[in-house]
Parts: structure tokens; C-alpha cells; sequence
């Protein structure tokens, strides 16, 4: 009898904490947009994997004319394709696409990819006095890929600097505003993103760029430079750790393995050819 009550109040606990976990995530952005109905969106007629916004159907026809175009740079850039079949919703302004990928910020995030899918904001289209649309679309592609074949633990393991900058230069895009001698001046100065060699689980990227003291558009500028670096030093290495990576390779282990040197090695040896 003593056994059993005890195990009753073992598992009631354990509900508790259950219980108290769903509480708190539901009442997260993340948690809100997971809950967020997405019925209003309509399919676009010329291309099924394409959902907007009563209103945006103008933006939705821009990023039909360019998906699968999109979809191929990415899987060159990836050398592998896509694993799944996936939506790109289209948002009528930015407080909606916010509101759909849970992020409370009032930065005019271009797009992201959020629960298997894509999401592409008006910013997108109007970003720096510039139509990046197409930039933006392959970036979060990018980010997509390589979730798909990860999923979300196994991705947020690979430092920040490295997934955004692959998608920088599959993409083209990163540092609208920022030149590349104004990047090498704030590195010079010291103001420079930080060579970690993995991600971290709960720290958002914003989060990041704000500790190094840089602006979103710097922070992509710096990063793309580098990852155009190590790619340039060994193409051949480049594809093989893109790869590696995509099959589970931990990130730090494989860069030394195909490029004989650790990132921060290599990072000095940049700033040394700037």
C-alpha cells in the first residue's frame, strides 16, 4: 500500500512538471506560433508549395518565379537535395510573419525557417532601399536544408557564424549596407563576431550579434567574408566538411579532419591577409 501511494506521488509530480513545461512554453512566441492557425492563407496558383496572405499575392508571384531556381543554388550549395517536401508562407507585413515564426523582436527579419517550413516577410522585399527577396528566399532555404537533414538539436550545434555565412554565400546574401573595407576595419578594431566552434542551444542569434557589439547586417558581412575564405583555401575540403556535417559530423572534429586546422587557426591567418 506504501509502495503504491508512493508511486502515485512520484507520478503526480512528474505530471506537475509536465504540465508546468506546456504552460510555459505555450505562453513563449515560439509556443504561441506553434498554436497559430494558418488556414487564411491561400495557395497560389501557379505553384502549390506557395501560401500567402490576403494581400500579398504580388509578393507570392515574385517568389514563384524564383523557387525552384532558389531550390537548385541551394542544393548545389549543399551538394545534397533537399530530403522533404516543404511550404513557403508569404506574409501580408511584418508583425504577421513575426507573429508565425515567434519572434517578438521589431527588427525587420527578412525570413526564416521555422517547423519545416519557410517563412518570407514584406522586409524581404524592401530591405535597405533593396528588393532581396530572391537573397533572402535562398537564405532561409539554406537553413531548411540543412535542418531537414539534421533536425533542430543537431543544427543548433554548429556555431552560428559558420550556418550563416554558408547561407551568405549560397545565397549572396549579407552586409546590405556594409562594405567589405568597412568589415575589415571593424575587424581590425576588434569588433568582430566570436570564433565559437559550436552553437549554443538556447542563445538566439540576435542575442549574439548584440554581445559582439555589431549590427545584423556587419555580422553577416564579417561571416561571409570567412566561410568565402576557408572555401576559397580548399574547395574540395569545403564540399567534404558541407557534407560531413550533414550526415552528423560533429562540427569541430570534422573542420580539423578535412582542413588540417582548427577554425581559430585559420581565422588568424585571415586577419593576417586583410
Amino acid at each position: 500500500m506504501r509502495r503504491k501511494r508512493k508511486k502515485i506521488i512520484i507520478f503526480s509530480i512528474i505530471a506537475l512538471v509536465v504540465l508546468a513545461c506546456v504552460i510555459v512554453f505555450l505562453r513563449h512566441p515560439k509556443g504561441r506560433a506553434l498554436l497559430k492557425s494558418r488556414s487564411h492563407f491561400i495557395e497560389h496558383a501557379a505553384d502549390s508549395r506557395i501560401l500567402y496572405e490576403p494581400g500579398a499575392e504580388e509578393f507570392a508571384d515574385k517568389i514563384a518565379d524564383f523557387l525552384s531556381g532558389a531550390i537548385k543554388q541551394v542544393e548545389k550549395g549543399h551538394y545534397l537535395p533537399f530530403k522533404k517536401p516543404f511550404k513557403v508562407y508569404v506574409c501580408i507585413t511584418q508583425k504577421s510573419h513575426n507573429a508565425f515564426i515567434g519572434n517578438p523582436t521589431s527588427y525587420p527579419i527578412r525570413g526564416a525557417a521555422f517547423l519545416g517550413n519557410v517563412y518570407i516577410a514584406p522586409s524581404a522585399f524592401s530591405f535597405k532601399e533593396l528588393d532581396t527577396h530572391r537573397e533572402s528566399l535562398m537564405h532561409e532555404l539554406s537553413h531548411l536544408h540543412l535542418t531537414q537533414r539534421l533536425g533542430i538539436f543537431k543544427t543548433l550545434r554548429i556555431p552560428h557564424w559558420y550556418k550563416e555565412g554558408l547561407a551568405n554565400i549560397i545565397a549572396g546574401s549579407g552586409g546590405e549596407g556594409v562594405t567589405e573595407d568597412m568589415a575589415i576595419q571593424a575587424i581590425k578594431e576588434g569588433r568582430h563576431f566570436y570564433l565559437q566552434d559550436r552553437g549554443g542551444h538556447f542563445k538566439s542569434l540576435s542575442k549574439i550579434i548584440v554581445e559582439a557589439g555589431l549590427t545584423g547586417p556587419m555580422f553577416h558581412m564579417q561571416n561571409k567574408m570567412f566561410v568565402s575564405y576557408i572555401k576559397n583555401i580548399n574547395p574540395e575540403a569545403f564540399k567534404q566538411l558541407v557534407i560531413a556535417l550533414q550526415k552528423g559530423d560533429k562540427f569541430s572534429r570534422a573542420f580539423l579532419n578535412h582542413f588540417k586546422m582548427n577554425p581559430e587557426q585559420i581565422w588568424k591567418r585571415f586577419i593576417s591577409e586583410l
